[in-house]
């Protein structure tokens, strides 16, 4: 039972190519922001941003393994790679930096009315240097550094560039009068311990104990620490200090991949290191810490399902509550099971799955069904074509296609005229997979009437199959 949530995609890929555990929410069914952002996705599933919003609504509330799942989906088997991470950096990430030309001019324009803000010749400084025009980054950082007193992370600006410019010396002559002038600041303790942290541990330590007193919030001394402590080997104390640097720091992604490995490899906790996984994937999906985050969450998630789903049968808990777990991958353990060991009487529990959030579940869930029932089935399936769900709606289109054949053509072409992009997608989905020779020769005579071009891509794609 060993299954990876990569195993757990969609098979439509198979078939086209194009371009820890939270508490589950009690109320989500009642919630219409979620509602809506449910039928956003089924309206504009084609399209990432509806993806993205989704796993954010989960992500704000708690429930990361959601996000991480919807996430992933999104990324294995709906998207490119670079149309991915563009919708990613706008839902999750800080605004992109804009360096063009425009936005130079623009900056410029502003500047000169107000020649006095040093927001603007910040602003100005990183546009040059992101161009690699250091001349004209430094005229600007030069106004910065002769604040008083400068911020360290300008005067560092300042060394970085002097260093691209083949003058390092005074770029760290800058940095150590900034030490001079200013030893207690945060900063200054920040860049002394740097420089001794691997070849000096121990003046390091004395150092940062220093700063902790001092700076009690700054998650990285804290890290650092930890990285010391392990180092000696006191692995107790290690682990209280990582624990309160990602406390401390929760947007770092260094931290947040750092202390889930620590628990992975160190520990040998999964369960603990899982948190601070899905938080460094959700920082960026493509965090590495000597292997990618999404791989250790696969892998944690997989073999903690494996235990807690016999551990769940060995004390008789409710099919029910096993099926309203947080987890999407026990509950697809468990459908699947179902599946084996049919019994009409959970159609029911099934046809409620079909509304879940997570895409395997779904599909798991639809499978089930239509692996399973006969013609008896017919009354729920007519209702299930005209759900309000939009997902449920065209999920049972690959029941009906698979059921009924020739029979369930005039709703697949009526299907396809559907505003919703999933509809659409579903119909031509079930077409091709099972409607046989006419089931693709409706989705090529649709060719022609589609507007989608990722779809009229799916459909192109049959041609010679």
């Amino acid at each position: 039972m060993a299954l990876s949530l990569l195993a757990r995609v969609s098979f439509l890929i198979l078939v086209f190519t194009v371009s820890a555990f939270a508490q589950p929410p009690a109320t989500q069914n009642q919630n219409p922001s979620l509602a809506q952002l449910r039928r956003d996705q089924a309206l504009r599933y084609l399209e990432p941003a509806t993806h993205m919003a989704l796993a954010k609504y989960y992500r704000d509330r708690g429930d990361k393994l959601m996000a991480f799942c919807i996430l992933e989906e999104a990324r294995r088997s709906r998207f490119s790679q670079e149309d991915f991470n563009q919708a990613f950096q706008l839902a999750f990430g800080p605004t992109p930096f804009d360096n063009s030309k425009t936005a130079e001019e623009a900056l410029l324009n502003q500047y000169s009315k107000t020649p006095d803000s040093i927001d603007l010749v910040r602003k100005l400084a990183d546009l040059y240097i992101s161009r690699e025009d250091y001349l004209k980054a430094k005229q600007f950082l030069d106004v910065l550094i002769k604040q008083k007193p400068p911020k360290f992370s300008d005067v560092a600006a300042m060394a970085e560039t002097l260093r691209r410019m083949q003058r390092k010396d005074e770029g760290e002559s800058l940095l150590a009068d900034f030490v001079r002038k200013y030893p207690d600041s945060e900063d200054s303790y920040g860049y002394q311990i740097d420089q001794v942290m691997k070849t000096e541990p121990a003046t390091a330590k004395s150092l940062l104990i220093k700063a902790v007193a001092k700076y009690p919030d700054n998650g990285v001394y804290y890290f650092q620490l930890g990285v010391i402590a392990q180092n000696d080997g006191d692995i107790q104390q290690a682990e209280n200090y990582f624990v309160k640097a990602a406390q401390l720091d929760p947007e770092s992604l260094e931290v947040q991949a750092w202390v889930g490995r620590f628990f992975y490899k160190v520990k040998s906790d999964g369960v603990k290191a899982l948190p601070y996984y899905l938080n460094a994937y959700l920082i960026s999906p493509d965090a590495y810490e000597t292997e990618y985050a999404e791989s250790r969450i696969q892998k944690i998630v997989s073999e903690e399902t494996e235990k807690r789903y016999e551990q769940l049968k060995k004390s008789n808990t409710p099919l029910e509550k096993i099926l309203d777990d947080a987890n999407p991958l026990l509950i697809e353990v468990a459908v699947n099971e179902l599946a084996e060991k049919w019994d009409k009487k959970n159609i029911g529990l099934l046809i409620k799955l079909m509304e879940h959030d997570d895409g395997g579940v779904r599909w798991s869930a639809t499978d089930a069904i239509m692996k399973n029932v006969d013609r008896s089935f017919d009354p729920t399936l007519k209702a299930l074509l005209t759900d309000s769900d939009l997902r449920k709606r065209g999920l049972a289109a690959y029941i009906a296609v698979h059921l009924w054949k020739a029979e369930s053509f005039d709703y697949m072409r009526q299907m396809l005229k559907e505003d919703a992009q999933l509809l659409r997608f579903d119909a031509v989905s079930a077409l091709v997979i099972e409607g046989g020779p006419d089931g693709r020769k409706i989705v090529l005579e649709h060719r022609k009437y589609e507007t989608n071009a990722t779809l009229n891509m799916m459909i192109d794609s049959i041609k010679d199959k």
